[in-house]
């Protein structure tokens, strides 16, 4: 059982009572929640027969998680490889186990001589490509078991940097005890760590205090939505509309729009021999009414080979 706003949902209820309903919410994941509790949420509450979301924030963040519904979950894959913008408060002063304010006070320094301008002098070292030392408490996996799993035992071992890049990184606000930021990165960025090594760069301890997910690409944090305010909104065609159509996933992606012709060969994996096809790699296909049709591969010379492809509501009927 899960409770939402107060009420409590069973997750005995029949699959009878499923439904149909394709669309991406973009969830303003409240604080304290897991993100595959919010999904779970998110499902029950639109009676979905199938749901995902689009990488996870952990349950001390909160902000933009896409859930993704239906046939959009085809094109959740795609979106976890997707750039993210974060904004964040970090705490001066103490380092801590976890690296937010969770873990046990590890080190600690004196902040008192610190300037918002020595912050803003070690940005350069932080933007571009850079390695980053996973932290321990993480969900990577060594030997089959997460970090995080070895961390609660006591158990620290060595970890290869990974590559991560840093688009934008600015500060917003400094008190002295602490600073906050916002960073564009690419996925796989460990804001924690970011957070531990910047204030090393000005030989300072420090842990995350607070991380908010502002953007996770092509989405933006303006549409979301919280769990309360699809739960007070009425089940049916006005909860629905707070869904954006699966489409708006890959709208910054190359696109072709192709007739009911073109669309069902591509339904039924040929590959077509279109002028059109455009330049290597891949493309959003959508019919003439503007509806996501599926991911399409071209070659670069014209041939269009269907990869991910969407079951139509109409088709879902006749299919019994």
């Amino acid at each position: 059982m899960t409770s939402v706003a107060g009420t409590i949902y069973s997750r005995t209820s029949s699959r009878s009572r499923r439904r149909s309903v394709d669309g991406i919410l973009l969830l303003d994941k409240p604080l304290g929640l897991t993100s595959n509790a919010a999904l779970q949420n998110a499902k029950h509450l639109y009676n979905a027969e199938k749901a995902g979301h689009t990488g996870s924030l952990d349950p001390l963040a909160t902000g933009l998680l896409p859930i993704c519904l239906g046939e959009a979950t085809k094109l959740s894959a795609y979106l976890l490889d997707a750039d993210k913008r974060y904004q964040a408060r970090v705490r001066l002063g103490v380092r801590t186990s976890t690296g937010d304010g969770e873990g046990q006070q590890v080190a600690t320094s004196d902040p008192s001589s610190l300037s918002r301008e020595q912050l803003e002098a070690a940005i350069p070292q932080f933007l571009g490509t850079i390695d980053q030392v996973p932290p321990m408490y993480s969900a990577i996996k060594r030997d089959g078991l997460p970090l995080y799993t070895l961390a609660r035992a006591g158990i620290e071992i060595e970890r290869a940097p990974r590559q991560v890049r840093i688009h934008e990184l600015r500060v917003l606000a400094f008190d002295g005890l602490h600073f906050e930021f916002e960073v564009s990165c690419s996925k796989g960025t460990y804001i924690r760590t970011l957070a531990e090594d910047w204030a090393a760069a000005v030989g300072q301890q420090a842990h995350l205090a607070a991380l908010r997910r502002t953007g996770l690409a092509p989405f933006d944090a303006g549409a979301m939505v919280s769990l309360e305010q699809v739960e007070r909104t009425e089940p049916g065609e006005a909860r629905d509309s707070l869904l954006l159509p699966p489409g708006t996933a890959l709208r910054d992606w190359p696109q072709l729009t192709v007739d009911d012709t073109l669309a069902h060969r591509l339904s039924r994996g040929q590959t077509l021999l279109m002028a059109d096809a455009g330049a290597a790699g891949l493309t959003a296909v959508f019919d003439q009414r503007q509806r996501l049709l599926g991911i399409a591969e071209s070659d670069g010379a014209g041939h269009l080979v269907p990869r991910r492809w969407m079951n139509r509501p109409e088709n879902r009927a006749n299919s019994g």
